[in-house]
C-alpha cells in the first residue's frame, strides 16, 4: 500500500498547506491598519504599489501665480510659455483638498471662458473675442485617491479605501452642440 501512503502524505501536506494561506490571509486583512504617524507613509506604498505615484507634495506658490486671472482674457498671451495663457479655450489652476483624502490636494483646471478666443487677421492687426459658438471645456483624467477610514478592529488606527475621482487637467476648445 505505498500508493496510499503518498496519497495520505500529499493530502497532509496540502492541508498544512491551506491551513498557512489561511493564516496569512487573515493576517494581510490587518496590514492596512496604520497608526496616525504611519498613515502618509502607508498611503504612499499603497498608491505606488498601484502605480500611481506622486510624491504628496505641491508647491502651492507656483500655483498661486499661475491662477490669479479669474475671468476669460480679452488677449491671449501668445508670448507666454505656459499653455493655459496661450490656449485659445485659456484655464488656470486652483488646488482642491479634502480632509481625509490621500492626496488631500490635488491640482485642478478651471477653464476661464464659457467660449473660446477666436483670432481673427495677422500679428499686430489681429482682434480677438470670445465666440460662443464654440465651447471651452475641461479634459478630465481618472486619477486614484485614498480614503481614511478607522480600523474595524482597532479604533486607534486607521485604513484607506480606495476611489477614483475625475481630475480636470487643462480645457480644450470644442464645437457648440446644436439641437
Amino acid at each position: 500500500m505505498p500508493g496510499l501512503f503518498k496519497i495520505m502524505q500529499t493530502l497532509l501536506l496540502l492541508g498544512i498547506f491551506i491551513a498557512k494561506l489561511t493564516w496569512a490571509s487573515e493576517a494581510h486583512k490587518h496590514k492596512g491598519c496604520f497608526s496616525a504617524e504611519e498613515l502618509e507613509d502607508g498611503a504612499l506604498k499603497i498608491l505606488r504599489r498601484n502605480r500611481y505615484l506622486t510624491d504628496g507634495h505641491i508647491d502651492e506658490t507656483q500655483y498661486h501665480k499661475l491662477g490669479t486671472k479669474k475671468t476669460c482674457p480679452a488677449v491671449l498671451h501668445s508670448q507666454s510659455v505656459d499653455y493655459n495663457n496661450r490656449s485659445v479655450s485659456p484655464w488656470r489652476y486652483s488646488i482642491n483638498i479634502t480632509e481625509g483624502r490621500f492626496p488631500e490636494k490635488i491640482v485642478v483646471a478651471e477653464c476661464l471662458c464659457k467660449g473660446c478666443i477666436i483670432v481673427k487677421g495677422p500679428g499686430h492687426h489681429s482682434a480677438e473675442y470670445e465666440d460662443y459658438g464654440y465651447n471651452s471645456v475641461p479634459i478630465v483624467q481618472s486619477q486614484m485617491v485614498l480614503i481614511k477610514t478607522v480600523c474595524p478592529n482597532n479604533p486607534e488606527k486607521y485604513s484607506f479605501t480606495s476611489d477614483f475621482v475625475k481630475v480636470p487637467i487643462a480645457c480644450t476648445c470644442v464645437k457648440a452642440r446644436t439641437y
